[in-house]
């Protein structure tokens, strides 16, 4: 399972559905994995909370793997997002992370976990909501 920023910040604020998904992934024993730009996005974040926040994130992360990015994952994201982008003549509205995710998910073939569907969805890949 490919965890989605909106997950993981829905898991830390609390959010009952997501705590009560990432439970039953934990239960199955799902191997839930972040690809860094998912990181990228948590730091940014947190760097505009306080000292506290950006540990909580930081001790967080450390219980799941972190997916690099490389060159194929680089590849497979711009052929998603142009792929996304050719379907709605040019302009899908989808910023340059969620293709990074959604590669993770297409090369490790598992779904994204996300609030954000539609996104993921237009990147052609396997989506799980929560």
């Amino acid at each position: 399972m490919i965890l989605d920023t909106s997950f993981l910040i829905d898991l830390f604020d609390g959010q009952r559905d997501a705590f009560e998904k990432g439970l039953a992934l934990s239960e199955s024993r799902t191997v839930q994995r972040v690809p860094s730009p998912v990181v990228v996005e948590l730091s940014y974040g947190a760097a505009f909370g306080d000292e506290e926040e950006l540990r909580n994130v930081w001790k967080a992360l450390r219980m799941y793997p972190v997916v690099e990015q490389d060159e194929t994952i680089a590849h497979r994201a711009g052929q998603l997002l142009a792929g996304a982008d050719q379907q709605t003549d040019g302009e899908s509205g989808i910023d340059k992370v969620d293709p990074m995710i959604a590669a993770v998910a297409d090369i490790y073939d598992e779904p994204v976990l996300t609030a954000n569907i539609e996104h993921f969805d237009a990147l052609d890949v396997d989506v799980e909501a929560y």
